[in-house]
């Protein structure tokens, strides 16, 4: 290829990217960028004047107790999604894989909750878990009466109801790409496993599972991103409480940076959340390259 041809590729290439590169520059880096400056200042986010104080916020951050509360809570909570979402997508996937009647219904279906706003799913689910709602209804119906408890209010069970909650709306996305993964594999090599003597649980361990360990890291790196983004169906049901009990970095994030006007330690907060997705999503892309290696 001579130097015109690959001046015309990086033409190509920069028509086509230019635009998209720009909007991210813009709308992603830039405010990151803006929002690790200003953790460095003791800021009102009102007054012209920003008062530099260095690592005061940091230090103040690693002493805070409600901090890692809420990152505790952040960990238990992604935790809990991150197995609905990962095996229950791959479970539901597998089904709808298929050939079966209404697998496009079943799939639109699965996927309506993640495209209406987060603050209806907290609506919904507020609902649901009230004394009397829809969650406590269906245990009685079942016999279940010792199971019922005022959901949101209780200490031991509201971060975990509010995870199955999230779960829900998010879970139609990996079912989407997990069905896609799916179809994406050569029937070929099920037909071989088969040959081979592989049943279908052999067949599944054997041959699904390694074809889709790309997909699956997709589908992890989403629904963790979401995990530690996640604020709207929190705040909309029990803004942290009871006594904490719910609180995660992101409310906690606004509690302090905007509820209480310091943005300079709620910046901090935020600059911890982006580096402790980026140490949790290098780990697992390290761990799934060893696994392919």
């Amino acid at each position: 290829m001579g130097a015109r041809e690959r001046w015309a590729t990086w033409g190509h290439a920069l028509l086509f990217l230019g635009p998209a590169v720009l909007l991210y520059v813009i709308f992603v880096v830039g405010p990151t960028i803006e929002i690790i400056r200003v953790s460095f200042f003791q800021w009102d986010g009102i007054s012209p004047e920003k008062d530099w104080v260095g690592l005061k916020n940091y230090q103040e951050l690693m002493a805070d107790k409600i901090f890692w509360e809420a990152f505790r809570n952040n960990i238990y909570w992604t935790l809990i999604i991150v197995v609905i979402n990962v095996l229950g997508g791959l479970v539901l996937a597998s089904l709808l894989a298929q050939k079966i009647r209404g697998r496009t219904f079943f799939q639109v279906t699965y996927f309506l909750p993640v495209i209406q706003a987060p603050i209806t799913t907290a609506v919904i689910w507020r609902w649901m878990y009230q004394p009397d709602g829809a969650a406590n209804a269906t245990l009685a119906a079942l016999g279940l009466d010792v199971l019922a408890r005022p959901w949101l209010g209780d200490f031991t069970w509201a971060l975990p109801a509010l995870a199955v909650a999230h779960a829900w709306s998010t879970i139609g996305l990996s079912v989407v790409i997990y069905v896609a993964g799916l179809q994406a594999i050569d029937p070929q090599v099920y037909e071989a496993a088969k040959i081979d003597g592989a049943n279908t649980l052999q067949s599944f361990w054997h041959v699904t599972m390694p074809s889709l360990r790309p997909v699956t890291a997709v589908v992890f790196i989403l629904v963790v991103t979401t995990c530690f983004k996640a604020f709207d169906l929190i705040w909309g049901t029990t803004q942290g409480g009871p006594i904490r009990a719910t609180e995660i970095l992101g409310t906690y994030m606004y509690k302090r940076g905007i509820l209480e006007n310091n943005y300079g330690y709620g910046s901090a907060i935020a600059v911890a959340l982006l580096l402790v997705v980026s140490a949790v999503m290098a780990i697992y892309l390290l761990w799934q390259q060893r696994q392919e290696s």
